[in-house]
């Protein structure tokens, strides 16, 4: 009997750098939820060994946060963007790899590259302590629900 695959959410993120949390912290909040139809894995950072779960997902969600003023500013709600295809490439096998790299990479060992989205939590202040930013801590709660949709195939 196969397993059917499942979708995957890789929330990333440094718990003690304030709003660079958001996505760890998304992903932690997933984890604890029993009904959650899909693997979430939480971490500070993305690695090479997210290539195998990548490569056995239906599909997969990156969740991050972004210090980019320009999406910052003009944030209103939770947007999931597709990430696109990129080929593999050094940085792919470093813990300084992107999302796309690690698809490449799922690619290449695996010959697995599943759909893949990202979502970016507009975030202020990546200081050291734990307290999110008011804007980082209402788009965290506001995207939740939206991970949970899309986790259910429901966005």
């Amino acid at each position: 009997m196969t397993t059917a695959l499942k979708p995957l959410v890789i929330g990333i993120g440094n718990l003690q750098r304030g709003d660079d949390s958001a996505g760890y912290r998304i992903a932690a909040a997933l984890q604890d939820e029993l009904a959650v139809p899909c693997r979430v894995i939480a971490s500070h950072q993305l690695m090479p060994e997210f290539a195998e779960p990548i490569a056995t997902a239906s599909r997969v969600l990156f969740i991050d946060s972004t210090i980019d003023p320009e999406r910052c500013s003009r944030w209103s709600s939770p947007q999931l963007e597709p990430l696109g295809c990129l080929p593999l490439t050094k940085t792919s096998l470093s813990h300084q790899g992107t999302p796309q790299d690690l698809l490449a990479l799922a690619e290449a060992l695996y010959s697995s590259r599943p759909p893949a989205w990202q979502l970016l939590i507009p975030s202020l202040h990546w200081e050291h302590g734990m307290e999110l930013s008011p804007l980082t801590s209402t788009a965290a709660a506001m995207a939740v629900p939206l991970v949970r949709a899309w986790g259910s195939g429901h966005a």
